[in-house]
């Protein structure tokens, strides 16, 4: 099957609408993740959050020929040897079969081949490559999405895996906000009632922050008046940067959604090692906001302090706006490494890595590598035990 790039474009709006439209109305995931299907050319797809505590599924949803998911589901899933590359992962960026090998060594390519799995399901149905992405590993947690193609499709490429980059975020964003009331979800069918009955604060606002309905747990909130707070009906936050971040990806995300990517998830609300953090899903195009209010713009979800472990590059990212090339960069110094270690690590010259550097101690506020380490650690809870 071949596909053009204007067809892309025009289909990828769409589907970012249908993802957060299945956030609300859990069962258009089957025909969003068959949308995403087609656009990689696959010939299955699967969605999933697994609650590692009890290996069970939290939230399961696939597409495709039932003569292929069937026997998979059945007979084989607890023989897939990937899953164990999950924890190597990062997260948003799509893996394929050679990539996973990589990251498993030297005997997983053989050991896979010689699986009866592939003897059996594999290679029967002229299956070939997947697209295989991280949406959440959190302690208690993991959420992936697979397209598994088979032989007909050509050869995934650097534009392919870009592609499935692009839609990752939206796809984590109503993931991990759908995953914060999935069981309050089966209680109720009115999108109002769900945020009522959640222990999660969750507030809807207006493009100009102006506060339309608070939850009772989003009340409690604001009556405590320290790190989240009301101003003349304008919700605000303590830490200056956060409420930059939040204000700024709801503005976005009222304006063009597609466009939101990364930004607004996992925003931590203060300076400590366990922060609360907010996630903010786009309703300025949902069928939500005329049940809500012709007004409201967005839904702000706010986990609990220490409850959702905030990897410190997806913090930064969100919190300063870095780009992919200076979010690996912080990463590095991250790590305690020099900017000439840096540069070769990254491939390229130490001017570069030094102009780099500059800019991101800019966004951050900060003035050497030492400052911007400290940063990244008070932003980076400790991760707890499953």
């Amino acid at each position: 099957m071949n596909y053009h790039v204007n067809s892309i474009g025009s289909a990828l709006p769409r589907i970012v609408e249908a993802i957060y439209d299945s956030v609300a109305d859990v069962g258009r995931w089957q025909s969003t993740l068959e949308s995403i299907c087609r656009l990689a050319v696959g010939r299955l797809a699967m969605l999933a959050v697994v609650d590692t505590s009890s290996n069970s599924a939290r939230f399961s949803i696939c597409c495709g020929d039932p003569a292929l998911l069937e026997p998979l589901q059945r007979d084989y899933a607890s023989e897939v040897p990937f899953f164990k590359a999950l924890p190597k992962m990062d997260i948003d960026m799509p893996f394929t079969v050679d990539s996973v090998y990589a990251l498993q060594g030297p005997d997983a390519r053989q050991n896979w081949i010689e699986s009866r799995i592939v003897r059996e399901w594999v290679e029967p149905n002229r299956l070939d490559d997947f697209f295989w992405v991280a949406l959440m590993k959190q302690p208690a947690r993991t959420g992936t999405m697979m397209v598994v193609t088979d032989k007909d499709r050509p050869q995934i490429s650097a534009r392919d895996l870009n592609l499935i980059s692009t839609l990752a975020p939206h796809v984590r964003r109503a993931v991990t906000i759908g995953d914060l009331f999935e069981a309050e979800r089966r209680k109720a069918d009115i999108f109002r009632s769900i945020i009522e009955s959640l222990d999660h604060p969750v507030l809807i606002v207006a493009d100009d922050m102006q506060i339309i309905f608070a939850n009772p747990a989003a009340e409690a909130l604001l009556t405590e008046n320290t790190s989240v707070s009301t101003v003349r009906g304008q919700l605000a936050f303590a830490y200056a940067n956060a409420n930059t971040a939040i204000g700024r990806a709801v503005q976005l995300g009222t304006r063009n959604e597609f466009a939101l990517g990364p930004s607004g998830i996992n925003i931590p609300l203060v300076r400590s090692m366990a922060p609360a953090v907010a996630h903010v899903m786009p309703l300025a195009r949902r069928d939500i906001s005329a049940r809500m209010s012709q007004r409201a713009a967005a839904a702000i979800f706010i986990a609990a302090a220490g409850a959702a472990p905030v990897p410190a590059l997806e913090a930064i990212a969100a919190l300063f706006g870095l780009t992919a090339a200076e979010k690996r960069v912080a990463g590095h110094v991250f790590a305690g490494r020099t900017r000439r270690e840096i540069a070769a690590a990254s491939g390229v010259s130490d001017g570069t890595i030094k102009s780099q550097l500059a800019t991101i101690f800019d966004k951050t506020a900060t003035g050497d590598q030492r400052e911007l380490q400290l940063l990244m650690r008070e932003l980076t809870p400790p991760l707890r035990s499953a």
